[in-house]
């Protein structure tokens, strides 16, 4: 037995192959329709494919990709020597700093020497001072042995002393300069 709700009615063969005819018919045109709708899209896209703005379009695009290219590899040549140029800086910065620490170890060295070269002059003037006292001491010593005598003799020696002396007190400043 059928269920009930299953319920066909049936249809004789006329009726059958009119619904089938029609069914053809309606899907024929549907596709002629389909057809002349897609050839009328190939021919649209055809015309504009091969219009002046779409051709111009393209040339347009390719000479954007072109300087953009371009502008790339000027950026990136740009790039690489502004490094080379950080890199030079940077060994110009050591540079500057191993000089700058020389200087002040080259500054700290004159010091050194101006104030040994000042405690020398001191040093000189002192055995100047003391030659001199010393001299004079003698020269008074020899007055007063002699008696007078012989002045011009011991005056003779004490000069040449003088001289000396002199001659050395210069020469040693001339080592120190």
């Amino acid at each position: 037995m059928a269920p009930t709700f299953y319920h066909y009615r049936p249809l004789s063969m006329d009726q059958c192959s009119e619904k089938g005819v029609q069914h053809h018919r309606w899907l024929v045109v549907f596709l002629v329709l389909l057809s002349v709708g897609m050839l009328v899209s190939v021919i649209v896209l055809a015309v504009k494919l091969n219009s002046t703005a779409c051709k111009n379009g393209l040339v347009a695009e390719q000479e954007c990709r072109n300087r953009t290219h371009l502008l790339e590899h000027q950026l990136t040549r740009a790039q690489d020597v502004l490094l080379e140029t950080e890199a030079q800086a940077a060994a110009c910065n050591q540079t500057v700093a191993t000089l700058m620490a020389s200087l002040e170890t080259e500054k700290a060295q004159s010091r050194k020497q101006q104030e040994l070269v000042q405690k020398l002059q001191e040093e000189i003037k002192e055995l100047k001072q003391k030659l001199k006292t010393s001299l004079d001491q003698e020269l008074r010593k020899e007055n007063e042995a002699s008696g007078g005598e012989n002045s011009s003799t011991s005056s003779g020696n004490i000069l040449s002393r003088c001289v000396i002396t002199l001659l050395l007190a210069v020469s040693l400043q001339a080592l120190l300069a």
